[in-house]
């Protein structure tokens, strides 16, 4: 059911309920449980494509807010567009900003983990080895006895036999071994990857998240720096404006509240005449009875 919900959210916008006047508005954006990174931009945590959720980043908050691509389109064809785009555009850079911090210092990390270079010799030959090793072994241990018991001819000979043998293990290691490359760490998303599987890598999705976040923060600094310092005059203007339709927002209320007080004083006044209505009816009532009373007392 929460799902059904959901996807009608991202289709038709929250504001599906609501009348055909409030629709034509256009403005179902501005509702708090819309997600404002998405109307200029992503939302790279959604809770229906998050780009994390697959990952060992699990500190990355999942948003569930509406990501509606109805509502964009009626962000972007808003008329007051431009009065709240500056404002999310730079609520979603510092964001954005964040995980890109973040990264920066995955990698920095992984860099310190990471092995270089590593020599290495196939299985069978290390089996080999592993056999000569211990034959090695076992030929010094005789030549160590054979002295002992005063057998030098024995030792000298078990000595000669252990040093053919680690002769044949060098020549071995030597014939065998090749240099296996290491691990590398994208500079991009962090992730660790031998060469061969850099292609693999790049065209996944965390480090095309990485990329698509990268670039949008490149985006949005250079926005926001190349835009003209806004002037004093120019706040004045603005804010001028708020106060205006602030101004108006409150002289609203303040004749709602004085309409709906006339209107709560003229009941009150109605009520108190009917009951001074009522008082002076049973006041003649009861002076008529006293007259009626003193007539057949005469």
């Amino acid at each position: 059911m929460e799902d059904a919900r959901s996807l009608l959210d991202s289709l038709m916008g929250p504001s599906r309920d609501k009348s055909r006047e409030e629709n034509q508005k256009g403005d179902g954006w501005k509702e708090s449980n819309v997600c404002k990174r998405y109307l200029v931009g992503f939302c790279p945590n959604n809770a229906q494509d998050n780009w994390f959720h697959n990952t060992r980043r699990k500190d990355m908050n999942v948003c569930t807010k509406i990501h509606s691509d109805r509502l964009k389109r009626d962000f972007e064809e808003h008329a007051e567009r431009a009065r709240y785009e500056s404002e999310y555009e730079r609520d979603f850079l510092n964001f954005l900003e964040g995980i890109v911090r973040e990264a920066d210092a995955w990698i920095a990390r992984e860099n310190g983990n990471v092995t270089g270079n590593v020599t290495k010799i196939p299985p069978t030959v290390r089996a080999k080895i592993s056999e000569l090793k211990a034959q090695s072994e076992h030929l010094m241990r005789h030549a160590e006895e054979a002295a002992d018991r005063n057998e030098f001819a024995a030792s000298k000979r078990s000595l000669e036999l252990a040093d053919i043998i680690n002769k044949e293990i060098e020549d071995l290691k030597e014939k065998n071994s090749f240099v296996s490359t290491g691990e590398a760490v994208c500079d991009i998303c962090g992730v660790r990857c031998k060469p061969d599987e850099e292609a693999a890598h790049r065209a996944g999705r965390l480090h095309e998240g990485y990329t698509n976040i990268r670039a949008k923060v490149k985006v949005l600094r250079e926005k926001i720096r190349s835009k003209p310092a806004e002037t004093g005059q120019h706040r004045w203007e603005r804010d001028d404006r708020g106060r205006r339709d602030d101004d108006r927002d409150r002289d609203r209320d303040r004749r709602d509240r004085d309409r709906r007080r006339e209107a709560d004083s003229d009941r009150g006044r109605s009520r108190r005449d009917r009951s001074r209505s009522r008082g002076r009816d049973r006041s003649c009532s009861r002076d008529r009875d006293r007259d009626r009373g003193r007539d057949r007392g005469r």
